[in-house]
């Protein structure tokens, strides 16, 4: 009954649609780079989760490693680079648990989850790479470097940042947590000196900030003050996570923000939470982003699409929403959702939505890079 009402959840909420830009929209220039972005991703549970049938641990033994990516794996291997961010430790031990509510480790061969859903690089700049102390993140470093996994998070003693590099072009990668910032002000600064020193042509920021489950961003706070730093270390876009739930984006000249994406695949929750508003998380995007160069690899601006998302679930006996922990493209009203949510936010200089076109999603203006580049 279980697989039954599981499958039927997975046909009402739609199938996976393949995703391909409007060539009468379509921003066209000498080279290009397409990078997705997804929200969090939780690839293991907390403790008490372990055992549990509704876990995501159980769902992957069930339905195996190509699970929870698997409707989204073809947008995936279609662009240049798929980033998430990784919250949590791959790491085969429960010792070294930090003395926190929620820790979440997952075993390290979920590795192939990432592998097999063409996912190139991860942000561990987040509150939970260090839930297991230094050797779970360590682990995790490992686990990931092993199987030619990119990552970046300039915390502890890695200072890590990631370069991609396509046709000459160099794009760069920083992360950090909003909690660490304010006394790693040196790591953060050194962190975008790495990446100037790599010559590199672009770089986006990964901030890991904002409240939880609230839909605004934190205006004045921990979130709005790593995003500005980041702005003015050099940071040409910026994809923040942290709320769980999706936030507004923001247009600063040549430069776009995206206050948060929401949960992807998130196996921390085997329950779905409420926003602060009431609504289930359930709901998310891929942010999809073309980035242009002339032959020269002069950078000309870059293009956003957004990818609406609903993460498939269903109820319990008690009517609880369940995560099943398998994202997918959204559809009609699921569409609609992610986008007025995105909307709602009335941050000056809040994205003015184009709106969202079947089998493709919702490709946004080009915006031009500053000629004072």
């Amino acid at each position: 009954m279980r697989r039954i009402a599981f499958l039927l959840t997975l046909i009402l909420i739609g199938s996976c649609v393949p995703f391909a830009q409007a060539d009468a929209v379509k921003y066209e220039a000498p080279k290009q780079i397409v990078i997705t972005f997804t929200g969090d991703c939780t690839l293991g549970i907390d403790d008490r989760e372990r055992g549990k049938a509704t876990s995501f641990d159980a769902f992957v033994q069930q339905y195996g490693m190509d699970y929870p990516f698997e409707k989204v794996r073809d947008i995936f291997a279609k662009d240049d680079l798929t980033v998430i961010n990784l919250e949590g430790t791959l790491y085969n031990s429960d010792v070294g648990r930090a003395k926190k509510t929620y820790a979440f480790r997952g075993d390290t061969s979920y590795v192939q989850m990432l592998k097999n859903a063409s996912i190139e690089a991860c942000s561990l700049g987040n509150n939970h790479s260090m839930d297991y102390g230094m050797a779970g993140l360590r682990s995790t470093v490992e686990t990931l470097e092993a199987n030619d996994i990119g990552w970046f998070g300039s915390e502890n003693e890695f200072n890590q940042v990631f370069v991609y590099e396509k046709d000459g072009i160099k794009i760069g990668f920083v992360s950090m947590y909003e909690k660490s910032w304010w006394d790693k002000i040196g790591i953060l600064s050194s962190a975008f000196e790495q990446l100037r020193a790599q010559n590199v042509d672009l770089i986006i920021g990964f901030p890991h900030a904002g409240i939880e489950y609230d839909v605004r961003y934190d205006r004045g706070g921990g979130q709005d003050k790593l995003i500005g730093k980041m702005l003015d270390f050099g940071a040409d876009l910026i994809v923040c996570n942290h709320a769980h739930t999706i936030q507004g984006i923001k247009q600063e000249g040549d430069k776009t923000i995206l206050w948060g994406l929401g949960n992807f695949v998130f196996g921390g929750n085997s329950k779905i939470k409420n926003n602060a508003m009431g609504e289930p998380t359930n709901y998310t995007y891929l942010a999809q982003f073309t980035l242009s160069f002339d032959e020269n690899n002069k950078y000309l601006g870059h293009q956003l699409n957004i990818i609406p998302i609903v993460v498939a679930t269903g109820k319990d006996k008690a009517g609880d929403l369940r995560n099943y922990y398998q994202p997918m493209p959204a559809t009609g009203k699921d569409a609609d959702f992610v986008l007025n949510a995105i909307k709602r936010d009335r941050t000056p200089g809040n994205l003015n939505l184009n709106p969202y076109v079947e089998g493709i999603g919702a490709l946004q203006e080009f915006v031009p890079a500053s000629i004072f580049r």
